[in-house]
């Protein structure tokens, strides 16, 4: 497995992710009200691939205004195989390159293994609503 960066226009790996994401999509929504051009705005854009180049897991470093927003998901076939903690670890690593000291995220409350692996890197709760959470971590 390995780690491609996805940059606009060249979207074709990402329109293949979302293709097979299945289920995943329920609750990974990002560009259910967004178009590709929104790339641009993006400190980093990452899927993992797999052995067969196919794209597995996604995660991203949005940047609006001066607040960091991270991203991930995993195709549902490929849930719960620790994909999800790669990229995390590999998001991390990217905004540590890049100097970012905050980094925010939301959630959906039912989604209960994001949410555990969010803390496990020390994210905390800001914020906690009907059907999402904010969380944010600070950098070292």
């Amino acid at each position: 497995m390995y780690f491609v960066s996805v940059t606009y226009p060249d979207t074709v790996l990402l329109e293949q992710f979302l293709a097979q994401a299945g289920a995943s999509k329920n609750t990974f929504r990002y560009y259910e009200s967004r178009g590709f051009d929104v790339l641009q705005n993006h400190v980093c854009t990452e899927l993992l691939l797999d052995e067969e180049k196919k794209p597995v897991a996604y995660g991203h470093l949005d940047k609006e205004g001066e607040i960091i927003w991270l991203g991930t998901a995993v195709i549902a076939a490929r849930v719960g195989q620790g994909l999800g903690k790669k990229m995390m670890q590999h998001l991390m690593e990217q905004a540590k390159k890049n100097q970012i000291k905050t980094i925010r995220l939301s959630v959906d409350n039912a989604n209960e293994a994001a949410i555990k692996l969010y803390t496990r890197f020390g994210f905390k709760t800001l914020e906690k609503r009907e059907k999402i959470r904010f969380l944010e971590v600070l950098l070292p």
